[in-house]
């Protein structure tokens, strides 16, 4: 009995699981549970809304955006 087609086979199946591993789903926008037709200053929970913001209003809602992206600037943060 020659071992080589098993040897042959094992490698193969070896091979296909490792590039079964690799792939990833598709990441869309969607994923969030919010509608794509909905503006992001339109919306939201009140229980993650902060204190700034006011709900439909565009100035705010970049207002607070900026704010938090300033809070994550680490030469702002080390002054």
């Amino acid at each position: 009995m020659n071992p080589r087609p098993y040897i042959r086979t094992l490698a193969t199946l070896l091979a296909l699981f490792a590039l079964g591993a690799c792939s990833q789903k598709p990441q869309t926008l969607t994923q969030t549970g919010a509608p794509a037709s909905e503006a992001p200053w339109m919306g939201g929970k009140p229980a993650f809304t902060a204190s700034g913001w006011n709900v439909g209003d565009q100035a705010s809602w970049q207002r607070e955006i900026d704010r938090r992206a300033q809070a994550q600037n680490e030469y702002v943060r080390m002054r």
